[in-house]
């Protein structure tokens, strides 16, 4: 084990959390990961490694404690049932041994359940007098986007549960995509000129999102039903009776993929068994979930703040091929970046044929050692990317390969380094950054401008017609130039300029994220638009006010002062905001003058009435700051159960403690606000 100083720790654990923040966002809200399971994996067990080092590093927010990614604004959000945990999830058979160790302290002997873990996107479903009255997403754990719409759509999620109770009856599952249907769906998208999907995950996050349920209803959506949340209060005692329960109710439970047994030989027969068949199901799986069937017995194991204790996902190690490398060439990203990929000959990685896969950066490439001609190893990271994993037979003789360019490949700007990384410095004219942004720009996440996928994208640059992001909303002086390109006409260059014309006006946070303001995701940009009204406020306020806002801090802080001190960058969003003119968030003008404005709470203990992200959030909406710490600027600290330190160090401060029900009073204004008259009880300082 590296023995770090208490300061090398903070800089390792600051950059781990920036790092799996942005995967979160990545993988669960853009449904675009850039690494495997296994890496993400090592990043977050790194992380939680040295906050058990270092408990002073753990902070409430660290994604170590979190699941998912926050959502995202272009939904109404809801509140799960019950918190929606994560798995812990490894392709190493050490995952099995331990967990079967944990059954064995704990004092469990019976069944277990084992189901294959479909890679789709999970979902909450609520039912009310047997009809079904809100459907979510996993959103951060806690909160979830509300899909109701688009969930009754799907034919095999009942609308009405015959012979169900009265009461709540909350079901999830995993909302996935057959492979025929997947395939399908992408031969159409490509017909019509626009982007077909990575990967059928990625087609079901995306039709899911959809903002208009028609457009939802034409994709070919399932169901797999995995869990009835409040089993115990419907006088359920196993797993396996809740499925069967929710079978009877109209839910395709796959009793053909339905298991149960006990011991290692059970487990590692069917992990081996379905990892054989994988390619023959009609959906894609990545692994096998093990739970223990009995109810009470998963009571009293408990949970993790990310993960259950009575459940493990055992993955399949990324599929792997052997092929010979042709060349490396650079390619430069939306960014600037300047990512080393490997030329190969074509190889059936997983059923998808792979030519051209990543080395992430000319440190890899250097501990690779590869060289033209090698046979290498090409694996599919997180059956989705891919990646060279490591050179399998060496040719001789060995010719280097070159290092990173001098100059940018696309515009010969020079490059500079960037810790591992390289970059173009050209970041306004270079025109693979062009290209790159305008496809961030207008994708569905963003500012959702249908119909210009990169290949039309590549033919409106190539004829001169965009040539920055600006240029966008002025194609409408161009109309009879767009109908006369090649698989164009009336009809495509008006859906397109329509689309252009309807993300004017669209939430502030949605154009934030378009803009590609480095390290500012989705999460990051709501956070901003929350604090600033509005642009023009955003794009002037210094460091130090960027960094005290949730989630930023001094390092994404100094990237988005960066953004805007550069002349070109700052006129070319100035543009894009006037033409736009992004609605700002009602509670961002509302927080203004809320009751908590300008106060720094902290919130410690255990907290009945609501959960730590939800105290938060609301002390963020009536403007105030939720802080992880106690110190001088904190105004005042909200103590539930168990209070531990933070409430001593308050008190010692002279900062005023209070309980959960009173915090709840106060906002909902039954207690004096802070901003009317003489201070209050409440904000007194120093009594």
């Amino acid at each position: 084990m590296v023995e770090l100083s208490p300061e090398a720790a903070a800089r390792r654990v600051a950059e781990l959390s920036a790092q799996i923040r942005r995967h979160n966002q990545l993988y669960y809200t853009l449904s675009q990961p850039e690494i495997s399971d296994a890496q993400y994996d090592a990043l977050l067990a790194e992380l939680v490694d040295l906050e058990a080092r270092f408990p002073r590093l753990a902070l409430a927010d660290s994604p170590s404690r979190q699941v998912g990614a926050p959502p995202q604004t272009s939904f109404a959000q809801v509140t799960h049932f019950r918190p929606m945990q994560s798995l812990e999830s490894k392709a190493d058979p050490a995952l099995v041994e331990d967990f079967l160790r944990r059954l064995e302290q704990a004092g469990y002997t019976g069944e277990l359940l084992l189901q294959p873990k479909i890679d789709g996107l999970s979902v909450e479903l609520v039912y009310d007098q047997g009809l079904l009255r809100l459907g979510s997403t996993r959103g951060d754990g806690f909160t979830g986007e509300d899909i109701t719409p688009n969930l009754r759509t799907i034919a095999a999620i009942p609308g009405h549960l015959p012979g169900a109770p009265a009461g709540p009856v909350v079901v999830r599952g995993e909302v996935y995509m057959e492979r025929a249907g997947f395939e399908e769906l992408n031969r159409g998208l490509l017909e019509k000129g626009q982007e077909p999907f990575a990967n059928p995950r990625n087609a079901a996050a995306g039709s899911l999102r959809q903002l208009d349920p028609r457009v939802t209803a034409t994709r070919p959506l399932n169901f797999f039903v995995f869990e009835l949340v409040n089993a115990p209060e419907l006088g359920l005692t196993s797993d396996h009776q809740a499925l069967a329960r929710l079978g009877q109710w109209g839910f395709r439970v796959g009793v053909d993929h339905l298991h149960r047994g006990r011991g290692r030989d059970f487990l590692t027969g069917l992990h081996a068994g379905y990892q054989q068949r994988r390619d023959s199901l009609v959906f894609e799986i990545d692994g096998v979930v093990i739970k223990v069937d009995d109810l009470a017995a998963r009571q009293e194991m408990g949970e993790r703040s990310r993960s259950p204790r009575w459940a493990i996902a055992w993955k399949f190690p990324p599929r792997q091929e052997i092929t010979t490398l042709r060349a490396v060439v650079a390619q430069v990203g939306r960014t600037g970046k300047i990512t080393p990929v490997a030329l190969l000959d074509p190889v059936d990685v997983g059923g998808v044929t792979v030519s051209r896969a990543t080395l992430h950066n000319y440190g890899e490439v250097a501990r690779l050692d590869a060289r033209v001609g090698d046979l290498v190893r090409v694996e599919r990271a997180g059956d989705v990317i891919p990646r060279v994993a490591a050179v399998a037979q060496p040719h001789e003789p060995r010719q280097p390969l070159p290092g990173p360019p001098q100059r940018c490949p696309v515009c010969a700007a020079p490059v500079v380094a960037e810790g591992a990384y390289h970059r173009c410095a050209n970041s306004i004219a270079c025109p693979a950054q062009i290209k790159g942004a305008l496809k961030h720009y207008t994708s569905r996440l963003a500012m959702d401008i249908e119909g210009l996928g990169e290949k039309r994208i590549d033919q409106l640059m190539g004829r001169g017609l965009l040539s920055d992001l600006p240029s966008l909303y002025r194609l409408h002086q161009r109309r009879e130039d767009l109908q006369a390109l090649e698989g164009w006409g009336e009809l495509s260059a008006d859906n397109v300029l329509a689309s252009i014309e309807a993300s004017k006006g669209k939430p502030l946070p949605r154009f934030l994220l378009a803009l590609g303001i480095p390290n500012v995701g989705e999460a990051t940009a709501r956070d901003l638009a929350r604090r600033f009204v509005d642009f023009e406020q955003l794009s002037q306020a210094g460091p130090h006010e960027l960094a005290e806002v949730s989630g930023v801090g001094p390092v994404v802080a100094a990237s988005i002062r960066a953004f805007f001190e550069r002349p070109e960058t700052l006129a070319a969003s100035r543009e894009l905001a006037r033409q736009v003119k992004p609605a700002p968030l009602p509670q961002a003008a509302a927080a203004q003058s809320g009751p908590l404005a300008g106060l720094t709470l902290v919130f410690t203990g255990t907290l009945a009435k609501l959960s730590r992200p939800q105290a938060e959030e609301l002390a963020r909406g009536l403007g105030g700051k939720a802080s992880a710490s106690v110190s001088q600027k904190t105004d005042l600290v909200v103590a539930g159960a168990n209070p531990g330190s933070k409430a001593d160090k308050a008190r010692s401060l002279g900062v005023r403690v209070i309980s959960e029900d009173e915090f709840l009073r106060l906002t909902a204004g039954k207690d004096r606000s802070p901003t009317e008259g003489p201070p209050g009880p409440l904000f007194q300082r120093g009594e």
